[in-house]
């Protein structure tokens, strides 16, 4: 399969390479298909001179997918955008305020920014096919992704946890001590937009296809019309992002696509990729989609509450390092919040995040040949016993914790 053309990548590299330095770059494919759709990666290998040996500066390339129907469904433009702007302006912002604060170990949970640009006209006006966000990449500094079918299992969970707790820490702290930074600096990055456009028959077949996945087990049978009205609720809910109606105690920065394939890890360090659908709102999503879609599932049927307690726990403590007030951020209200957003939002996203996950490889499409329908995928999809069986687990979770409407 060919490998897609990077325009003038010369130019784009000696943003940040010397040029006498240069020697060529090589460009390959980085990931399989169905392992990302809101962008194409490639591994982007740039050979240096140093001194009289050659080194090589191994890089990630995101570009937009090519598929416009993706790219009009999951907003790819404004994703694309988010992410620029998550390296360039939120990060940096992040390690001061960490700095002023008094930290002495400040933020290294993202890959190095590189360069970026919109399109060839360096033009800050449209982002089109041209569009290139240059990243490090991570495999050359040891970091991998675990088997998305095993998960994390509990001290791994542990140390993914507290990583997010420091990022979610950091943001609401920046908000509560510094709102005219935050204003300043993150206003536009969390404006309020609609990211799903749909028809009525497009919801349905969606919701359908969810239900396939549990529709086997006599619990989930009994209360489908029950489970379905959980499932149209939460998507009428999640469609826009950055909702200024939804008022959250524990706000902040959430990346909101927080699975296996978007965490790397090294021993006893962790670093989070992919950072396009992030948004306003609160830190219970990110707790709930990670510990219900990428941790094992014996570890979550036997440590979910000490897993949450955990979260919270670390969340706090990176709160008082900042010098935050934490009054009145009980941890009763953690867990109210979080059953509200799993009411009224995460059923529907984990049970969407749970099929990519459990799918046979060989079942997966090129994001390029992908169509409306496989997105809005039927019963008549084989569906794996694992798939199944994770799916009715969550289902029969939410119900015992009160969280089916």
């Amino acid at each position: 399969m060919a490998i897609r053309e990077i325009k003038n990548l010369d130019e784009l590299i000696f943003t940040f390479v010397d040029k006498s330095k240069f020697i060529g770059a090589t460009i390959n494919k980085l990931t399989a298909a169905g392992e990302n759709y809101c962008s194409e990666l490639l591994a982007v290998d740039i050979s240096l001179r140093d001194g009289g040996k050659t080194k090589i500066l191994r890089t990630v390339a995101k570009l937009l997918p090519e598929n416009e129907f993706v790219r009009k469904l999951l907003k790819s433009e404004r994703t694309f955008l988010l992410e620029v702007k998550f390296y360039k302006t939120v990060v940096p912002c992040l390690i001061h305020f960490q700095k002023e604060q008094g930290f002495t170990r400040v933020f290294n949970a993202f890959p190095d920014f590189f360069t970026s640009r919109f399109n060839l006209e360096q033009s800050l006006e449209k982002i089109d096919d041209n569009a290139v966000l240059l990243i490090k990449n991570l495999k050359d500094e040891g970091f991998g992704i675990l088997d998305r079918k095993v998960g994390f299992d509990f001290d791994q969970a542990k140390q993914v946890l507290e990583k997010i707790a420091e990022l979610h820490a950091t943001v609401f702290a920046l908000k509560a001590l510094k709102p005219e930074v935050f204003e300043s600096e993150f206003g536009e990055v969390f404006e309020e937009f609609e990211m799903y456009e749909s028809t009525e028959e497009d919801n349905r077949k969606f919701i359908d296809s969810l239900l396939a996945l549990i529709k086997d087990d006599d619990f989930c049978a009994k209360n489908m019309d029950r489970i379905r009205g959980t499932l149209i609720r939460n998507g009428s809910c999640v469609k826009k992002k950055n909702d200024k109606e939804m008022k959250c105690r524990f706000a902040s920065l959430c990346h909101y696509d927080l699975w296996t394939n978007n965490i790397m890890v090294k021993a006893t360090d962790v670093k989070f990729i992919d950072f396009q659908i992030y948004e306003y709102g609160s830190v219970t999503r990110d707790v709930l989609l990670f510990l219900f879609t990428s941790v094992q599932l014996s570890v979550i049927q036997s440590e979910f509450d000490n897993l949450v307690k955990f979260y919270y726990e670390s969340f706090i403590n990176y709160l008082r390092e900042l010098k935050c007030d934490v009054s009145g951020l009980t941890f009763e209200e953690f867990l109210d919040e979080m059953g509200a957003m799993a009411r009224t939002r995460e059923l529907m996203h984990v049970l969407l995040m749970i099929q990519p996950i459990y799918r046979d490889e060989k079942d997966a499409k090129e994001v390029k040949n992908m169509s409306k329908e496989d997105f809005l995928r039927s019963d008549k999809e084989q569906i794996s016993q694992q798939c199944k069986q994770k799916a009715s687990y969550v289902v029969h979770e939410f119900n015992r914790r009160g969280w089916l409407e």
